[in-house]
C-alpha cells in the first residue's frame, strides 16, 4: 500500500474523530502541560507585584523612622519603623525584618538615616509542585532625615505681613543661621532702608519683600513657600508659684546697685545701676522691672528670667544693658528669657533698645509678643536666638548658634525634610 499524504486539515479532522485510546493521554497530558505553564505565568506576575508590595512597605518603613527620627533618639525611630511595617503588609509570620539607625550599609551610614531590610516568604500556588519555600523576597530601604536652614530668629505667628521686618539702618549679622517666618503672607519678610542682612538664608511659608539689594544669603534669593518651623518650647512648664509662696526683694549693695537670690518677686522694680541676679530661676510675677539712664544694668549667670502673669521689661533704650546667661545644664537649660505663653497677655511690645553691652546668651521666648529691636542693641555671643511671635529690628543685631549645642545642649529651630535615598 502507498504512502497516502494527509493535509493538515485532515489529520485535524482525523485526529478529532478517532476513538482509540491512544489520544487521550496525549490530549490530558497536553492540556495539563498548558494549564501548568499559564499557572506560573500568572504565578510569576503575583509574585512581582508582591515584591513591589514589600518594598513599598519597606520605603514607608524607613520613612517613618527617619521622620522619627526629627525629635526622638534612635531606637525610637527603630521602634517606628518596624510597627510602621507591621502595619503596612509586613507579616512577622512567614518573615523577618532588621532596622538600624543610622544605616549599616550604602552611602548614608554616617547620616541621620534608617535603614529598613525585609525577607519575607512568597506565597506559592502552582509552583508548590515542583517544592516548598523556594520563593522568598528581600527587599531593602533607606531613609534620611536632611536638616536644614537652623533659624536663629523665628516669627511664630503664621498669617501676619511683616512678621519679620528689618528696616531703617539696621545692620543684622546672622553668619550661621537664618530668619524664618511661619506667615504665610506675601510679605512675610520684608526688608526695607538701608538695611542689610548677611544670613544663611531668609526662609517663610510665604513671601520675601524688598530682598534685592537687601541681603546677602548663602541660600541664593531665599526660600518661599516652605513648611513651617515647629515652636521647640512650646511644651516647657515653667515653674509654678505654688514653689514659691514668698516674695523676694532685691538687697541693696550701693547707692544704686542690688543684689538678687533665684526666686518670685512680686513688687516692680526701678533698675537705676546694676542688679545682679544670683544663680537658678527667677519668676517675675505681675511687675514691671523698669531701666532707667545709661548705667542700668540686669546681670547674671547661669539664670532663666519667667515673665508670667503681665510681667514686663520696659525702658531699655540709650545704654541700657541686659547681660544675661542661660543654665548650661537642668531642665531649662538654654532659656535665658522666657515669657509664660499661658499667663503673659498676647500681642503686647517688648522692647530690646538697649545699649552694646547688652548680651543675651540663650533662648530669647516671646511666643505671643511682640519684640522690637532698636537703638544699638547687639546680642552678640557664643549662642543667642530669637523666639516671637513677630520680630521688628530697627537697629543693630547680630545672632549666632555656633555653641548654642555644645555649651547649652540647644538645637535650633529647623525644617527638616525626609527622603527615601536607597
Amino acid at each position: 500500500m502507498g504512502i497516502r499524504k494527509v493535509g493538515m486539515k485532515n489529520f485535524l479532522k482525523y485526529f478529532a474523530e478517532n476513538t482509540s485510546g491512544v489520544t487521550t493521554p496525549i490530549v490530558a497530558l497536553g492540556v495539563t502541560s498548558l494549564i501548568g505553564i499559564l499557572g506560573v505565568t500568572l504565578e510569576a506576575g503575583y509574585w512581582y507585584k508582591s515584591k513591589t508590595d514589600l518594598q513599598i512597605t519597606a520605603d514607608m518603613a524607613a520613612y517613618a523612622g527617619a521622620v522619627e527620627l526629627e525629635n526622638s533618639t534612635n531606637d525610637a525611630a527603630i521602634t517606628a519603623a518596624k510597627l510602621d511595617a507591621l502595619e503596612n503588609g509586613y507579616d512577622s509570620t512567614i518573615g523577618s525584618i532588621t532596622v538600624s539607625a543610622p544605616a549599616l550599609t550604602g552611602a548614608y551610614v554616617t547620616e541621620e538615616s534608617v535603614e529598613v531590610r525585609i525577607t519575607q516568604k512568597g506565597t506559592q500556588f502552582f509552583s508548590a509542585l515542583f517544592g516548598n519555600d523556594r520563593i522568598s523576597y528581600n527587599v531593602r530601604a533607606v531613609a534620611s532625615l536632611v536638616k536644614m536652614h537652623e533659624a536663629c530668629v523665628l516669627a511664630l505667628n503664621t498669617s501676619a505681613p511683616s512678621s519679620i521686618n528689618i528696616t531703617g539702618s539696621v545692620s543684622a549679622n546672622l553668619p550661621n543661621c537664618s530668619l524664618a517666618s511661619n506667615s504665610n503672607s506675601s510679605t512675610a519678610i520684608t526688608l526695607a532702608g538701608s538695611a542689610y542682612v548677611i544670613a544663611k538664608c531668609l526662609t517663610t511659608v510665604g513671601g520675601i519683600s524688598g530682598l534685592e539689594g537687601h541681603a546677602t544669603l548663602e541660600c541664593g534669593a531665599g526660600k518661599t513657600g516652605t513648611k513651617a518651623y515647629n515652636d521647640p518650647y512650646a511644651d516647657v512648664v515653667v515653674p509654678s508659684i505654688t514653689d514659691y509662696p514668698l516674695c523676694k526683694t532685691p538687697v541693696k549693695t550701693g547707692k544704686w546697685d542690688y543684689a538678687l537670690d533665684a526666686g518670685r518677686y512680686c513688687n516692680n522694680m526701678t533698675i537705676k545701676g546694676t542688679y545682679s541676679l544670683d544663680v537658678g530661676n527667677y519668676l517675675f510675677d505681675a511687675i514691671d522691672v523698669k531701666f532707667i539712664g545709661n548705667v542700668a544694668t540686669l546681670i547674671g549667670s547661669e539664670v532663666t528670667i519667667f515673665l508670667m502673669n503681665g510681667a514686663t521689661l520696659s525702658g531699655l533704650n540709650g545704654g541700657a544693658s541686659i547681660i544675661i546667661e542661660a543654665p548650661t545644664s537642668g531642665i531649662y537649660a538654654g532659656l535665658a528669657i522666657f515669657s509664660d505663653p499661658a499667663t503673659q497677655p498676647s500681642g503686647t511690645t517688648v522692647k530690646l533698645n538697649g545699649g552694646s553691652a547688652t548680651s543675651i546668651e540663650g533662648i530669647i521666648y516671646f511666643p505671643g509678643q511682640h519684640v522690637e529691636f532698636g537703638g544699638n542693641t547687639d546680642l552678640a555671643s557664643a549662642c543667642s536666638m530669637l523666639i516671637a511671635d513677630t520680630v521688628d529690628m530697627k537697629g543693630n543685631a547680630d545672632f549666632e548658634i555656633t555653641n548654642c549645642e555644645s555649651v547649652f545642649g540647644l538645637v535650633a529651630p529647623k525644617l527638616s525634610t525626609v527622603f527615601v535615598v536607597e
